[in-house]
């Protein structure tokens, strides 16, 4: 009996095949029409694969909702009560269909959503077969691989929100900041152009706010959130922790554009200023500047030319190469949610290098870029090479290659972040500690981030540094990920203060549960930590991570043995089992590991991560088996111990 019918259209059929291989790799049986044998009398085979099945997946879409074929599925799934319905572009189920509740697979929580719904409805997945135990098959290479990039470069999420923001020389204490959000403009026109132009326009205006030292500018990742909200304005400024915000609108008819922009008293909803712009093509850079220099003044900033100056340098002035680095972005999500890889990604980037092409100021479309590169370094350092050791060499040269043409043209309050970023790619480390304690200490614009910023912060006794940084990149974004924070503090001791930082964030992402379980683990509550698993998706890596942590720390030696014997089965990445054998306190298998991912293209720069992010175990392995990470340590300067937030039993 097969698990799954996957019901779509024609025109769907790329996405319908990528979707197949996910679930397929997932552990699932998926019969979709490309199945049929030869010769089968097409109507009577589909008819006897819905009988069989448990689930029928229906992919709705624009085209979906139209065709005669997915309706009839979807007819059958529903008499049966076996429907699992999604919508695959955002178009709602047709006529017949609305009751039923259609999984966003367009939504960046779209497949997780998806994988729990199937969970609930077939239960534990099948076991294996020997085929299957034989090698890993290349979609299950993937979702580990996709797992392994996550990460090691999760972060870089933030980069590409990051602004041109200028630097500024005033001292202002953050009491005496004024706190302000853009949210993004609404486009009225129905062309799909000009929403990415009217999001170019409110992220000039941010650019040009975050210039004045006089005022916090909320982080675009935050205030962007609110598109097409009808959020009350003291609940978007609750949200935000903003006293005001700027909202406007852009319409276009032919070569005249109208803008409307208002400064909103985010308390109650009161209008500071408001003004309409009605100009005529390249005009429309005016009226960029124009808004913000006004709203600034309504802000009670006393602007002078040395003012006006920075913030026409903090502006980019090119609609067009925002366009393309909006449609790369949105690329490089659909692609993440559906599993992202080196070879998917390359679209996405074509996008980004014709932003940067068009305008180098456009600095942070390289640093988005680089994320595909990260991808194929991954794949290496966990053990699936693709291309050999000279493709990854290759890779670890163009993230340096990106990173240095980026700081070319960013402004001098990205270049502690860009540096940071840097040096993990480089072969010296040796000027680590004094690029990360800047990049943690020196006052930066909220709109500049960075990913992995807790790359050895351990080992360099930043962690004070690291909790007053974090801090105060909340306040830039409040959506921010307070996952390593909480990590931080479970390091420095602090396991009541790391679940209160846990449990009042409202993040259920299986990252921040993942944490909730082991700072439950470290306060010595471990039912609770089994109550927060019982809420993580069975089918994903990080719910393996959470369970090997309670075996460990209930001293189950079988059951840690039973879940390395399924990573061998599964053909899981070297660092999984890694992760299982240094907490069954077996150091010889353990060394085994780590002497193989040492001598991988990026395995130096996965061990500087993974302490924090992956097995939270101490060292767990002998250093002098991974000579080119601890050569690297030495450089920086690092300890060459690492503490564990927990006292694990079996490593005793």
């Amino acid at each position: 009996m097969g698990d799954i019918f996957l019901s779509y259209a024609r025109a769907d059929r790329e996405s319908a095949e990528r979707l197949a291989a996910e679930l397929e790799a997932s552990g699932y049986s998926v019969w979709w029409d490309r199945h049929i044998d030869g010769g089968s009398e097409f109507a009577a085979e589909i008819e006897h694969r819905l009988e069989e099945a448990q689930v029928v997946l229906v992919l709705w879409s624009k085209d979906g909702v139209t065709s005669r074929w997915v309706r009839d599925e979807a007819v059958i799934g529903l008499e049966a009560g076996k429907l699992v319905a999604t919508s695959i572009d955002g178009t709602p189920p047709p006529i017949g269909f609305k009751q039923i509740h259609a999984i966003d697979m367009t939504d960046q929580n779209g497949h997780g959503d998806l994988l729990r719904a199937l969970g609930h409805r077939l239960g534990s997945l099948p076991a294996a077969s020997s085929a299957d135990q034989a090698a890993p098959s290349r979609s299950l290479v993937g979702i580990f691989a996709a797992f392994g990039a996550v990460l090691l470069l999760a972060g870089l999420g933030a980069w590409w929100f990051a602004g041109g923001s200028s630097d500024s020389a005033e001292e202002v204490t953050e009491d005496e900041l004024t706190s302000v959000a853009v949210l993004p403009f609404r486009s009225l026109s129905q062309d799909e152009e000009d929403r990415y132009f009217a999001e170019g326009v409110a992220k000039e205006i941010l650019n040009r706010l975050g210039a004045l030292s006089e005022l916090r500018v909320t982080a675009r990742t935050a205030s962007f959130r609110f598109a097409d909200t009808d959020q009350p304005a003291n609940s978007v400024g609750e949200t935000l922790g903003v006293e005001y915000f700027v909202e406007g609108t852009v319409r276009r008819s032919g070569e005249d554009w109208r803008v409307t922009a208002q400064l909103v008293r985010a308390e109650d909803g009161s209008q500071l200023w408001s003004d309409t712009y009605d100009v005529t093509g390249s005009d429309i850079l005016r009226v960029q500047s124009e808004i913000a220099e006004r709203a600034a003044e309504a802000l009670g900033v006393l602007l002078d030319d040395e003012k006006r100056e920075r913030m026409g340098e903090a502006g980019i002035d090119n609609p067009e190469a925002y366009a393309l680095f909006a449609r790369g972005l949105e690329l490089f999500g659909t692609e993440h949610n559906r599993g992202a890889t080196y070879e998917n990604l390359a679209e996405a980037n074509s996008y980004f290098d014709r932003a940067f092409e068009l305008e180098p100021r456009f600095w942070n479309a390289q640093l988005a870029a680089i994320d595909r590169y990260s991808h194929l370094l991954t794949d290496h350092s966990i053990g699936f090479p693709v291309g050999g050791p000279e493709v990854a060499e290759e890779a670890r040269l163009e993230i340096q290659r990106r990173l240095s043409e980026a700081r070319q043209h960013a402004p001098r309050s990205a270049y502690p972040t860009i540096d940071q970023q840097a040096i993990q790619y480089s072969n010296d480390w040796s000027n680590a500690r004094e690029v990360v304690k800047r990049m943690l200490t020196e006052d930066q614009s909220c709109a500049v981030s960075t990913s992995y910023n807790d790359w050895l912060v351990i080992r360099l006794g930043l962690m004070e540094e690291y909790i007053d940084y974090s801090r105060r990149l909340q306040r830039c974004d409040p959506f921010s990920s307070k996952t390593p924070l909480a990590a931080i503090l479970l390091y420095m001791d602090r396991a009541d203060e790391a679940l209160e930082v846990i449990e009042a964030s409202g993040d259920r992402s299986e990252a921040m549960l993942r944490i909730h379980v082991l700072a439950l683990i470290a306060a010595d509550r471990i039912e609770e930590a089994r109550e927060v698993l019982g809420r993580m998706d069975p089918q994903a890596y990080y719910h393996g991570q959470a369970l090997t942590w309670i075996l460990a720390a209930e001293g189950d030696r079988e059951g840690l043995q039973a879940q390395l014997d399924s990573y061998e089965r599964l053909g899981a990445p070297d660092v999984a089992k890694l992760h299982v054998a240094t907490l069954m306190g077996n150091r010889e298998l353990a060394n085994s590991y780590a002497a193989k991912i040492d001598a991988r293209p990026a395995g130096p720069i996965w061990f500087a991560n993974s302490g924090i992010v992956t097995c939270h175990c101490g060292n767990g392995f002998d250093l002098d088996v991974t000579p080119r990470f601890k050569a690297r340590l030495v450089e920086a300067g690092a300890s060459l111990d690492l503490p564990s937030p927990v006292d694990w039993p079996l490593q005793k």
